[in-house]
This record gives C-alpha cells, sequence and structure tokens, in this order.
C-alpha cells in the first residue's frame, strides 16, 4: 500500500473510503445548513485545482487565502497542494499594507480571496505585488460590477478545471501521487509579537506527527464533530481542523460568521472545540456577568451550585477521589445548573475543550472545570508544532501539561525551552540566519522560558525576551503575573510592567466594555465613551478592588502596586496586538512609556495622546486624562519596595 502521507493522499483516501455516504464538512449559510460529503468536497477541490493548473500555477508556487472559515479556504489550500503548491493563510482583517507583505514576501502568484472587501484590498495593492496573476474571489455578493480580467470568481475557475480534466483525464490524480511528506505545505506566519511576521516552512510530515502525538492523549473518531471557528492562517487550525479533520475523517462545521459562533456552537454541539485562552476568559466573564445579571434566587442557587463544583474539581485537581456524599451533590448540581449551563454555550457534548494561544488564568480554568467543562491547556508554535497538553484526567492549572511522545524537550541554562521531533519546521523562508540561530545544535529555541516540575509537567513562565528584573534584582514573570488578574470579568487585557526606575510592579488595565457597561447601568452611572466609562472614579474603585483580591494569588514582591486604566481598547490595528490577540508588550510599552514614567513618579494623573489609524488609512488624534491609582500608602510602598 502506497504511504498516505500528505494531505491530498488523505481527502482522496476519505473519499474512497466514505465517498457519499459521510458528511466531511458542513457550512451554515443564510441560517440552513450546507452539507458536503467526502465526494463533493474531493470534486471541488479537483476542479479548482485543475483550473488553477489551467491558469499556469505551477509546483513549488505559492497561493495567499484570505476569508473567513469555510469550505472554500480548505478546499483552496488543499487544491494548491495537490499541484505540489503551498498555501499562505492571511487573517481576514489583517490592513491592505499587512497583506502586500505577506503576500510579496511569500511570493505568491495567485490570491484567493472570500469577497468584496477582500478583492478591494488586493486591487489596492495590486502594483505593489507584480507576481500576483489572479485574485478570484468565492463570494460573488457585490461583484457582479466588476469588469477586470485581473479577477475572476472561484466558479470560473472550477469550470476551467472541468475543461482542463475532459482534456487531461487522471492528471489530478497523478500530480496528488507525486507528492511526498518532506515536501513543505504551507507557510504559517508566526504572530509578529517582536517585529515583522517570520514565514516558518512547514511539510506535511511535520503537521502529521505532531497530530500523531496529539491523538496519543485525545483520540479523534469519524463519527466527531469539530467547529472550524479559529482562522486557518493560524496553525493551530492547521493542525487541529485539517490535519486532525483529514486524518480521523471527522465533519468540520463551519459556523455562519463570526458573529453567530455562540449559536451555531448550541446547534452542532462539537465534541471537539479549541478557543483562544482570551476566547475562554471572555466567555467565563460573559456568564458570570450575565449570572449577576439574574435574579436573587438564580444567582444563590448558581453560586451554591458553584461552591459544590469548586469542591470537587479541587479535589481531582489534587488527585484526591470524592466521597460519595460530594458525588451526589455534584450531580445535583449538574442536574440543576451545570448541564443548562453547558447546553447553553453548546459544549453539552464536548469531550476536550482546548485553550490555546497563551495562558489560561487559573480562575477560569477552575471555574470551567467546576462546571463540567473540562479545559485541556496545549501548548505550541508555528515552528515546533504542538509540543504537550494536558491529559484528561492529570490537568492544571499551573501547568501546560506534559511534552507529547516523540517530542523531546530541553530546558537550557537560562530557562529557554528547547524543542526537537518531527514536528520541527525546516526553517524561515527567505531567512537562513534567523533559521540557523533558532535551530542551533538541531534544537529549537522557543524563546520561550518554563521548567519541568517534580510531576514531569511543563510550567510556563514567559518569553525570555519579556522576563523582567525590577529595580532591586527581582525578577518576575509579566504573563505569570497577568493571567492571574485576568479571570476578572471586568478586565479584558492587562500590561504589568517593572524595571527600570520602578522597583514594584505597575499596570495598565483595558477594562471589559460589555461587562463594565453593565455594571455601570446597574449602579445607574452614566457614561458616553469607553474613555469616559474607563476613568470614572466609581470604575477606577472597582478595578481596585479587583485588583487587590487577585493580588493575594502573587508573590509579595510580584503584586501590582498601581495601575492606571487604559483610555482605549487595544488594537491589532494599531499594532497594539497581534492577529491572534497576543499583547506585543515592547511595542505597548513604548507607546504609552509617557504613563507608565508617570506611574512610577508619583503622580496622580497623565495626559495620554493617541494617534487612531483608520481601515482607511487616515489617522486621528485623541486626548485623555487618565487617572493613576495607588493601591497602597506611600509609607507601605516605601516599606516593600525591596521586597
Amino acid at each position: 500500500m502506497k504511504e498516505v502521507d500528505t494531505f491530498p493522499k488523505l481527502l482522496k483516501r476519505n473519499y474512497e473510503t466514505w465517498g457519499d455516504s459521510a458528511i466531511a464538512m458542513r457550512n451554515k449559510n443564510l441560517g440552513i445548513w450546507q452539507e458536503y460529503t467526502f465526494k463533493g468536497c474531493y470534486e471541488n477541490v479537483k476542479h479548482f485545482a485543475l483550473g488553477l493548473k489551467s491558469l499556469g500555477f505551477q509546483p513549488g508556487e505559492k497561493i495567499s487565502i484570505i476569508g473567513d472559515n469555510e469550505p472554500e479556504w480548505y478546499w483552496s489550500e488543499f487544491a494548491c497542494q495537490s499541484m505540489r503548491g503551498v498555501s499562505v493563510g492571511i487573517y481576514v482583517d489583517a490592513i491592505p499594507e499587512e497583506v502586500r507583505y505577506l503576500v510579496d514576501h511569500s511570493e505568491s502568484v495567485f490570491v484567493v480571496v472570500r469577497d468584496q472587501e477582500q478583492v478591494d484590498k488586493i486591487i489596492q495593492i495590486r502594483k505593489k505585488i507584480p507576481r500576483v496573476k489572479k485574485v478570484i474571489y468565492w463570494d460573488p455578493k457585490g461583484m457582479w460590477s466588476y469588469d477586470d480580467p485581473f479577477i475572476m470568481s472561484y466558479s470560473q475557475v472550477q469550470e476551467l478545471g472541468k475543461v482542463y480534466e475532459r482534456e487531461n483525464p487522471n492528471f489530478f490524480e497523478d500530480e496528488i501521487e507525486k507528492g511526498h511528506g518532506d515536501d513543505v505545505c504551507i507557510i504559517s506566519y508566526t504572530s509578529g509579537t517582536t517585529g515583522f511576521p517570520k514565514g516558518p516552512l512547514i511539510t506535511y510530515k511535520n503537521l502529521i506527527a505532531t497530530v500523531e502525538g496529539f491523538f496519543s492523549s485525545m483520540r479523534w473518531e469519524h463519527t466527531d464533530n469539530y467547529l472550524s471557528y479559529i482562522s486557518p492562517a493560524w496553525v493551530a487550525e492547521q493542525f487541529l481542523g485539517i490535519t486532525a479533520g483529514l486524518l480521523s475523517g471527522a465533519t468540520i462545521n463551519f459556523p455562519e460568521n463570526p458573529n453567530t459562533v455562540e449559536n451555531d456552537v448550541r446547534e452542532i454541539g462539537p465534541n471537539y472545540i479549541v478557543y483562544t485562552s482570551i476566547m475562554w476568559e471572555s466567555l467565563c466573564s460573559t456568564i458570570l456577568t450575565k449570572i449577576e445579571d439574574g435574579s436573587r434566587i438564580k444567582r444563590l442557587l448558581f453560586n451554591l451550585c458553584l461552591r459544590i463544583g469548586y469542591k470537587v474539581t479541587d479535589l481531582k485537581l489534587a488527585k484526591t477521589n470524592p466521597n460519595w456524599r460530594w458525588r451526589i451533590l455534584y450531580w445535583l448540581a449538574d442536574v440543576a445548573a451545570f448541564r443548562p449551563l453547558r447546553d447553553k454555550i453548546g459544549l453539552r457534548q464536548t469531550k476536550h475543550p482546548i485553550a490555546g494561544g497563551t495562558l489560561v488564568s487559573p480562575g477560569a480554568f477552575r471555574f470551567f472545570r467546576a462546571v463540567g467543562v473540562p479545559i485541556i491547556i496545549q501548548y505550541g508554535s508555528s515552528e515546533a508544532g504542538i509540543c504537550c497538553a494536558h491529559r484528561e484526567d492529570d490537568a492544571r492549572p499551573d501547568s501546560i501539561g506534559k511534552p507529547f511522545p516523540g517530542t523531546e524537550l530541553k530546558i537550557s541554562e537560562d530557562g529557554e525551552m528547547l524543542w526537537r521531533g518531527d514536528g520541527l519546521f525546516k526553517g524561515y523562508y527567505k531567512d537562513p540566519k534567523k533559521t540557523a540561530e533558532v535551530l542551533e545544535g538541531g534544537w529549537f529555541h522557543s524563546g520561550d522560558a518554563g521548567y519541568l516540575d517534580r510531576d514531569g509537567h511543563l510550567v510556563y513562565l514567559d518569553r525570555v525576551s519579556d522576563m523582567k528584573e525590577l529595580r532591586d534584582g527581582i525578577k518576575y514573570a509579566p504573563q505569570h503575573v497577568e493571567s492571574r488578574l485576568k479571570f476578572s470579568p471586568y478586565i479584558r487585557d492587562i500590561i504589568s510592567v517593572g524595571g527600570g526606575n520602578l522597583s514594584y510592579v505597575v499596570a495598565l488595565v483595558q477594562i471589559d466594555f460589555g461587562s463594565v457597561g453593565q455594571w455601570a447601568e446597574r449602579n445607574h452611572i452614566p457614561y458616553t465613551t469607553f474613555a469616559d466609562l474607563s476613568q470614572k472614579p466609581q470604575v477606577q474603585d472597582l478595578i481596585e478592588n479587583e485588583i487587590k483580591a487577585l493580588n493575594t494569588y502573587l508573590r509579595e514582591a510580584t503584586r501590582i502596586r498601581k495601575f492606571a486604566c487604559l483610555p482605549k481598547e487595544l488594537d491589532p490595528d494599531e499594532e497594539e496586538l497581534t492577529r491572534t490577540r497576543k499583547l506585543r508588550r515592547e511595542f505597548i510599552e513604548k507607546k504609552y512609556r509617557e504613563l507608565i514614567d508617570a506611574i512610577a513618579e508619583d503622580k496622580d494623573s497623565f495626559l495620554v495622546k493617541s494617534e487612531i489609524k483608520y481601515r482607511d488609512g487616515s489617522k486621528g488624534e485623541t486626548a485623555t486624562l487618565v487617572n493613576i491609582k495607588n493601591l497602597f500608602d506611600d509609607a507601605h510602598m516605601e516599606g516593600n519596595s525591596s521586597v
């Protein structure tokens, strides 16, 4: 039997195994779930691939794809790879300049997009991407007036493919067989937390080996449902929705759009789902806020059940079996509160809810496990694959699990995590110097700091470059501090800052506009804008109480001493966040350096001027007087400055 070691070969195997007898994909459109069998998916891929071939696409060339999670996204990637090309994913909310950089750097010759908005981006940068032959769209809405040979519809390309198939029978199948597991199949650009995104070259072997290690702890079945929610431009979706989906033959479900995910999840009831850590924390905040908005009786009932859930969860996390009394109480709490809640958020049938991206706050981790949603934290990267994760019966909020079989981990002298295994990428596209640097000695130097504890669990601290040292020489991990503080339903993001002329830790807080706005309405506090709400004295007191309560979980030396609420939300378009909503810490600290200095100088307020970049490229400026809150009196601050 020939080795099935590429995505096109796996697609062909699934088509030959299940054909029209099983559903491969399900896409919601205008409120109706459209179903595609394995045969239907295979034929869509084949005709689009042959259409690309008829337009001159050659082995080794690249195709960029921009769009929401829909079958056409997957089909475009598989079609490109069937012709032995390389797929490049780009986030749908990328601004034109970001798109230009990625398309040009990857040397893409075609750009496949979803709709008119993305077509307009390509037209805007057309002269700066001379290698691109065509832009191809799959959603025709708003495209009827476009008359340009540079622009083609998805269906037009597929029609070309049908003609090519009649003239060249078996060409598609022959091309598939020429593929090899060591071929580069995707360039999954990094999030760019420290500068321009880098382009890791990832092979089929890397992806398949990674997912086979992943399956050692959470095997997917053909009958399972997976919700494809996160963008395939992020490598996590390449591992799960694409690689795991092809290997298992599970059904991939696509929500109608990002705004309908909550309802679509409930309709599907997926067995597997992956949210970023920020999404889990946001969902936790939303649930807690809605509970507070409920009637007094409902609040009392839920909080009573939650106390039971926390007790049972804490026993399990300590690897102690709850006695029969606690098991009965938990069953009653589950029937009364937790099961309806899981049904409401669409996670009643979920076997392994996965958290990726960054650390999940211990509070959110404990909350979801208490209500019967056993979150599994996983760690990985574009360069090394999914390296480790919690096992179902061995999960802890302070770790990211144990390395998978076939993956080797070594901790360097300075605490950096080094990885080796079949999941390791081939290198960065057009950057041999950086490749040699991160693959020195055959190990991938992740740039992340961590350590193995006595139980073999990997404890993640932060980026090595982000580890901070206070003025008195005390070191701390900012992300470790921040993850404890993001459990609050009123805090959306928080950036802890120390070092330099600071002997203590301060924080810049982005309030959760929705939760704080509802709290303000309940307490009859009028406000106009985000900036106005963030600087209300009552809101400052609210955030102060949240930080003081959560400070108790931190070491004395790393507790937040002062904070200021930012007058605006952090935004990827302003380079404050990556497209996966990771903090670009260095950029944020530089942007708000004057505010940080004002905090260090014991000022009570500071006028923050911010430049705003609009989606059309124009710029504006705002000025807000930001209040600075001191959580301790001066004597306490002075007495603890050297702790």
